[in-house]
């Protein structure tokens, strides 16, 4: 390998940087990778890069997002976890999930995963039943270029190019995991992605909640409702939610031809 003056190169195990000095010698110091970044190859370059992140939202509707904030208390609802926070990117995306008890004495859990994309809309149910486009599909199944929908670990997986993958699993457990790309791009429910916990209690509006459940229950999903009403000026929402049927009108005859 070639450096120019400049140029450093780190040991394969991060342990060790090295540096190209102008004199043609090397000079090399003890290196170490940050607090929640690890030692990898990104692009073909041995470097520090920041983990994958994770978050999840387990039966119990106890959600931890993707940089370790987590709680939880929920109603049945339809709950934003992430979306890319610029709307008009092509690689946009929106990941919704309806949680409910769907008999008594069942805890409360993920039921329906909604993703949304630019060109596609794919709900996906706990038995594995997967629509796209106001559609039943068989898995696998290839939607667009950057988006497809495979069986994986007991259940559904929604992948998308730009580093995004939902999984949605029978017993109602979801887990969206994203890539070092998507990092500080990410709103709802799941954070941010930037690495500092503290700002994971920001609500929409730019306060500060007290807690995760706070936050989650500011991205409840205002386009699936059930029964709101308005109460001396404060909006009401029914505990039990569902999508509106305009709103999934709006989105088939967008995809439908």
């Amino acid at each position: 390998m070639f450096l120019q003056a400049g140029e450093s190169i780190i040991s394969g195990a991060c342990s060790e940087k090295c540096t190209c000095q102008a004199s043609g010698g090397l000079v090399c110091e003890p290196h170490s990778c940050p607090e929640k970044e690890i030692c990898a190859l990104q692009d073909g370059v041995r470097g520090c890069v920041k983990q994958e992140g994770r978050c999840t939202l387990l039966p119990g509707a106890r959600l931890t997002s993707f940089d370790g904030a987590s709680g939880g208390d929920l109603h049945s609802g339809a709950y934003e976890l992430a979306s890319l926070c610029n709307d008009s990117a092509p690689s946009w995306f929106r990941v919704v999930v309806d949680v409910r008890a769907c008999s008594d004495g069942a805890v409360m859990a993920g039921t329906t995963a909604y993703i949304f994309f630019q060109d596609a809309f794919i709900a996906v149910k706990r038995n594995k039943e997967t629509w796209v486009n106001g559609r039943p599909v068989p898995l696998p199944a290839k939607i667009s270029d950057a988006v497809s929908v495979h069986k994986s670990q007991g259940g559904v997986a929604v992948v998308q190019a730009s580093g995004l993958q939902v999984l949605f699993s029978p017993s109602g457990e979801v887990l969206l995991r994203v890539g070092e790309s998507l990092a500080n791009k990410l709103c709802a429910s799941c954070g941010n992605f930037n690495g500092d916990v503290s700002d994971d209690l920001r609500l929409p509006s730019g306060g500060v909640a007290g807690n995760i459940t706070e936050v989650i229950n500011a991205w409840k999903a205002r386009d699936f409702s059930g029964c709101d009403a308005e109460h001396n000026g404060v909006m009401v929402h029914d505990k039990d939610t569902q999508m509106q049927p305009q709103y999934k009108e709006k989105y088939y005859r967008r995809f439908v031809p």
